[in-house]
């Protein structure tokens, strides 16, 4: 909250000061918390590693680059439920707003990319709880049909193929290749501290690698405005980069002494 505040201040004073956009703040701000959000989700054992993706989201937002926020709120919310970081099951009224959110962001084609992954969330979480319920296909179902029902009615999509930033996508696709093929470390961060019940690796493995792939895709759709997936692509960068260097430390512990 802090390095938001920090980042919606700096936005305000170039926006007075430097005629600069007047939505700097907000998206600066915006920008900063859901990049540390987004890397507690998929790397909740480190909070530096947030704070690292915070600083340079927010930087990122501040020297004018492009950003967008309702698909990045998303990605985090897709992030949460495979992750299921909260340890809880979600409800009947927190699948209807997920629904409604997947269809609200479905205005643009990196927002529908993010809307219809939120219905592949929805499943796969229901499908990896073992425990399959009705409601939750129907959620996964309104979602789905919301999402594409919006992006067809603003014909958000391009009617052509998009002029593609081939160094940015190919990028953002190793990076999406990278996050399916490695595994994570076995997390040592609990869903719930009072029944210390410790994150489930192949959620968080799965949490990665739908992240990955929805960037991906998401970087190929936008077509010449494929950088506002950046800060996002950079937040699920710096998650996989700390898993490495703690694969290294627990390979190499430090000798006591």
């Amino acid at each position: 909250m802090f390095l938001s505040v920090v980042a919606g201040v700096i936005g305000a004073i170039l926006t007075l000061g430097y005629d600069r956009d007047l939505m700097l703040a907000l998206q600066a701000a915006g920008t900063t918390i859901l990049a540390w959000a987004l890397v507690r989700e998929l790397n909740p054992d480190h909070q530096m590693s947030a704070i690292v993706a915070a600083v340079l989201a927010g930087g990122w937002a501040l020297i004018g680059r492009p950003t967008t926020l309702l698909p990045f709120a998303g990605l985090l919310l897709i992030a949460r439920l495979l992750v299921e970081t909260t340890g809880r099951r979600p409800l009947p009224i927190d699948l209807g707003a997920v629904a409604i959110l997947a269809t609200v962001i479905s205005i643009t084609p990196l927002g529908w990319v993010m809307g219809f992954g939120l219905a592949v969330a929805i499943y796969v979480d229901d499908r990896m709880a073992e425990a399959p319920k009705r409601q939750t296909l129907l959620a996964a179902m309104a979602a789905a049909v919301g999402s594409s029902a919006v992006v067809t009615l603003t014909r958000a999509l391009p009617e052509a193929l998009p002029t593609i930033r081939p160094l940015l996508t190919a990028l953002i696709g190793l990076l999406a290749l990278y996050a399916v093929m490695r595994e994570p470390v076995e997390p040592v961060s609990f869903t719930d501290s009072r029944d210390r019940r410790f994150l489930r690796r192949d959620r968080l493995h799965v949490g990665r690698a739908v992240a990955g792939i929805l960037l991906f895709i998401g970087s190929f759709i936008s077509g010449a405005a494929a950088s506002v997936v950046v800060p996002m692509a950079m937040s699920l960068a710096i998650a996989l980069v700390s898993t490495e260097l703690e694969r290294l430390q627990r390979s190499y512990p430090r000798p006591r002494g």
